[in-house]
């Protein structure tokens, strides 16, 4: 491959030498490469976080019929029996949770819809919908029960009845809470 092909897009190689020389022109004359691209190839570019990018042959549930029928059945009926309403929506597996199909917010029929759980569950979501993550604080950090630790301290001076009290409560927090999750 020359070197001018190494700056021309993949899409506009596969279109030919016609294209490519277009491309060229069109960068000569003062265009943008998004815009070069689109008038060699002639193709619009795509609508990134549109409902129409989304849900483009998706409406009626064809997204299901590219699945096994028998697994789109038991999706479906399992969905339904779930009280979700799986007409004109489509499953996103990236967002649900750990129940899969049978989580409703799992089942969108808008690009908003995705964002909206994306942002509600702190999801990386990168595709037809972007949202970034942000960075959760760290869990706060918490002492074992009083009721527990009791509990636990009579256990260990069964074994040990001459032992000191506090010394007890320190082994059986050390045993059940790791030090960097106790309360300073």
């Amino acid at each position: 491959m020359s070197n001018t092909h190494q700056q021309v897009p993949e899409s506009v190689v596969a279109a030919g030498k016609d294209a490519v020389a277009h491309y060229l022109s069109m960068l000569q004359g003062g265009c943008t490469e998004r815009f070069a691209e689109m008038c060699s190839v002639g193709i619009a570019p795509g609508t990134k976080g549109t409902d129409r990018a989304l849900m483009e042959g998706r409406y009626n549930n064809e997204w299901m019929d590219r699945l096994p029928s028998r697994q789109a059945g038991w999706i479906a009926r399992e969905a339904k029996a779930a009280g979700i309403s799986v007409g004109g929506k489509m499953y996103i597996g990236g967002i649900a949770d750990k129940r899969g199909h049978l989580d409703p917010e799992a089942w969108v029929d808008s690009a908003a819809d995705i964002k909206r759980v994306a942002a509600k569950r702190n999801l990386e979501v990168d595709g037809v919908v972007t949202h970034r993550a942000h960075e959760a604080p760290p869990p706060k950090a918490k002492d074992i029960s009083d009721s527990i630790l009791r509990e636990h301290v009579a256990a260990e001076r069964k074994k040990s009845p001459t032992a000191k009290t506090a010394d007890l409560v320190e082994k059986v927090k050390d045993r059940i809470v790791p030090y960097w999750k106790r309360k300073k």
